[in-house]
């Protein structure tokens, strides 16, 4: 049945996360516990199991966001996919946890999160895709490449996601690039500074999309009632003082974080092997207008994943995700 209002998750769960489940190396950035919503289909009815990756600000009620168009229908009720989202560490009501890494500790606890949401499922329907949005992508290519999941992840979505910043061409050193400044310089300051400004900017962009008109302006013919997961979106950016987005932007996004270019084993080999190596399908879906992941950046990386689809949207930019 049509209803004219947000869909609504599942259920909202803090799972803990037992550190005699990983190594003391490789598990030295997961936090003690992390909040996970699920959405869409109950488990029993599902015939899809999705993880989903958020960008910068990231929340787990950015789901309910995807089904404004279409008069309040669930969209992966529908589609009988059941959707978990993990809130990222320091955002949301995940801890913050300073020592963690995208590519080294993000694998390890989507792992964990899956070890426990899917222990009653049967054994053959616990394999699951993975999709990632904007700065949800470092964490997908993560997860793609992480050898704990290499046999459990069956295939990807990538909408307008980062991939390497270096290596894909995303971060050009120039002088007048809004690349250079984010990324280059902003992004590889102290958290101690980056993590408050963060949060200020999120706190400004709040102001703005809710009291002084940018909502109606910019989510043009959108009803009312979707503010509610843009509010849910900014405000788990600003948790924690800001430093669980500012450390997921570091993460992500800043050139001194990036693949190694030379190193060809481990979580951090360079990422032309780290790619080619992926043998799961992998669908990746850009916007031509996109002013803030350029279109080449999409092109390299599917030229590096053998099974990998890229669809450019014509009119689409970077809010192809909502």
């Amino acid at each position: 049945s049509i209803t004219h209002s947000l869909p609504t998750a599942l259920a909202r769960t803090i799972l803990s996360l037992s550190s005699s489940d990983v190594g003391s190396s490789s598990g030295a950035g997961v936090p003690s516990e992390v909040k996970v919503t699920q959405w869409g289909s109950h488990l029993e009815n599902a015939k899809h199991i999705v993880f989903y990756f958020g960008g910068m600000p990231a929340s787990a009620e950015e789901p309910a966001f995807h089904s404004i168009k279409k008069a309040g229908i669930d969209v992966y009720a529908a589609r009988k996919i059941h959707l978990i989202c993990i809130d990222k560490p320091g955002m949301g009501e995940t801890p913050f946890c300073f020592r963690f890494q995208i590519r080294r500790d993000w694998p390890e606890i989507v792992s964990l999160v899956a070890d426990q949401l899917l222990s009653k499922v049967p054994q053959q329907q616990q394999n699951y895709g993975v999709i990632g949005v904007s700065n949800g992508g470092p964490h997908v290519m993560a997860t793609l490449t992480h050898p704990k999941l290499k046999h459990r992840v069956k295939a990807a979505a990538m909408v307008v996601g980062v991939s390497d910043v270096v290596a894909s061409g995303y971060f050009r050193f120039s002088l007048w690039s809004p690349s250079t400044l984010f990324e280059g310089i902003f992004n590889s300051l102290p958290l101690v500074l980056t993590g408050p400004l963060t949060a200020l900017g999120l706190s400004f962009g709040k102001l703005y999309l809710f009291r002084f008109g940018g909502y109606e302006s910019i989510f043009k013919g959108f009803p009312e009632y979707g503010k509610k997961p843009l509010r849910s979106l900014l405000s788990d950016g600003t948790a924690n003082f800001g430093l669980g987005a500012a450390l997921d932007c570091r993460q992500g996004l800043s050139p001194l974080y990036a693949r190694s270019s030379t190193k060809t084993i481990g979580v951090n080999r360079n990422a032309i092997d780290a790619y080619r190596d992926i043998s799961v399908p992998v669908s990746l879906w850009y916007g031509e207008k996109d002013s803030l992941v350029p279109m080449s950046s999409a092109e390299w990386l599917n030229d590096q994943i053998p099974n990998s689809s890229l669809h450019k949207l014509e009119n689409a930019g970077h809010d192809l995700y909502f």
